[in-house]
This record gives C-alpha cells, structure tokens and sequence, in this order.
C-alpha cells in the first residue's frame, strides 16, 4: 500500500503543478486541510474520503488520477527510450522536440 499512497501522491502533485495551483489552493477546492493535502503529496497520508473531490479539483477522473505508469520508471531508461527515438525521428518532429527542450530551460 505504501507504494501506491507515494505514486498517488505525485501524480496529485504533478496535476497540480501543471493547473498552476499551490496546494492551499487545492485544499480549498477539495474542502480539505492543507496540511492533509501536503501528507498525500508527500505519500503519507492515503485520501480514502477525499478522493473524488481531489479529482474533481483537479479536473481529472478517477482513472487519470491513478494514471501513473510514467512515475514508475526511473531516468536511465527515460534517457535510452529517448535516445533511441531519436535515432528514427523525422526531420519535422525533430524539430518539434528541439523547441519544446528549448522551451524547458
């Protein structure tokens, strides 16, 4: 179980992060304590009662809540499965990746 409250809550955080909301915002937007929200992040707490209201908050269902395969791999093999696509990538989409990298610095 722990695995899963530490995957949850990441996936929490990433989703925050990319709606551009601090974790008091979201707490008050899932009617719960921040300091609660802050423990979900972090993996220690699990939302059994508040679960639904986060992803309403967060504007995702429940299956996108627990959507985080991309959590589980580590960065060795985010670096090859890059590499290697890279090896076979159009000329135009090369492109694409180029500026969103660009865009990240």
């Amino acid at each position: 179980m722990k695995d899963i409250r530490i995957l949850l809550g990441k996936r929490i955080k990433e989703l925050r992060k990319e709606l551009n909301i601090s974790q008091q915002e979201l707490a008050e937007l899932a009617d719960i304590d921040q300091r609660n929200l802050s423990n979900i992040e972090c993996g220690v707490n699990f939302p059994s009662k508040s679960l639904l209201e986060i992803a309403n908050a967060l504007k995702v269902t429940l299956p996108e809540l627990f959507d985080f395969e991309h959590l589980k791999v580590d960065s060795d093999y985010m670096k090859k499965y890059i590499t290697d696509y890279l090896q076979n990538v159009s000329d135009e989409n090369l492109k694409t990746i180029y500026r969103i990298i660009r865009s990240m610095k």
